[in-house]
């Protein structure tokens, strides 16, 4: 199977992507592993499912680490754009997390101790939403960048199953996601859902806290030409062309 979008550029080289009808037998870049692919870049180059998605989770770490954005949209933008975030995949559950957290961070709304453990927020809002199975969306009927959601809240309230209105909140936010979400329906969509998620997360955060962590409310989709199954029009991301 590849490891990335054949619609994406090659991570390595930044080369276009070949289809073959036949597999070929290759080498991962990372781990040396062999695999059986019908899909290399033009210069033979191959990331296998596991080290692209490895190599994703430790970019958005990074980069989370270091961002100073206050403007929860443009980081999540940032990161969606980085090349080894895929058009879909389970990294997006993550990137919703971790771009809510350095906002909330980066905005001034933590304790002292939010800024101090900050790495540690992200390692286990990492471990927690990596625990989502692959296509929740369809399978759970639960969409993994609205359990991202669910996973900032939970953090930031300190929520256990034990708690009251923190379990309550955690809960809220990740309903309030996953209904804009239904309300969009299918196909999936990645880049839709986390745009959705960072936006309603934004929204409940700001009714309920006064602490809104994006002002961009009419986010508009980059990414629509990288998605076949993009539903155009029907998505509220959809660029409007001009007349």
């Amino acid at each position: 199977m590849a490891a990335y979008d054949k619609n994406d550029k090659c991570p390595i080289c930044g080369g276009r992507h070949i289809y073959s009808e036949a597999a070929v037998r290759t080498n991962c870049m990372f781990c040396g592993e062999l695999f059986y692919t019908n899909l290399t870049c033009e210069n033979g180059h191959y990331v296998c499912d596991d080290c692209h998605l490895e190599r994703g989770l430790a970019e958005i770490t990074s980069i989370c680490m270091s961002s100073r954005k206050k403007e929860a949209i443009s980081l999540g933008y940032e990161l969606m754009m980085n090349k080894w975030v895929k058009t879909h995949g389970s990294e997006h559950s993550f990137l919703v997390a971790a771009t809510l957290l350095t906002t909330y961070k980066n905005r001034g709304y933590g304790t002292e101790a939010v800024t101090r453990n900050f790495s540690k927020l992200l390692e286990e809002a990492k471990n927690r939403t990596m625990k989502i199975p692959a296509n929740s969306c369809s399978y759970w009927g639960c969409a993994g960048e609205a359990i991202g959601s669910g996973v900032f809240a939970s953090l930031i309230l300190k929520a256990t199953h034990m708690s009251a209105g923190e379990l309550r909140f955690a809960n809220a936010i990740t309903a309030g996601v996953l209904e804009q979400v239904a309300a969009c329906g299918g196909p999936r969509c990645s880049k839709r859902e986390t745009l959705i998620a960072i936006l309603e997360t934004s929204r409940f955060t700001e009714e309920h806290w006064r602490m809104p962590l994006t002002g961009f409310q009419g986010a508009l989709c980059e990414f629509f030409n990288r998605n076949p199954d993009c539903t155009g029009d029907n998505c509220p991301f959809y660029p409007v062309p001009e007349s």
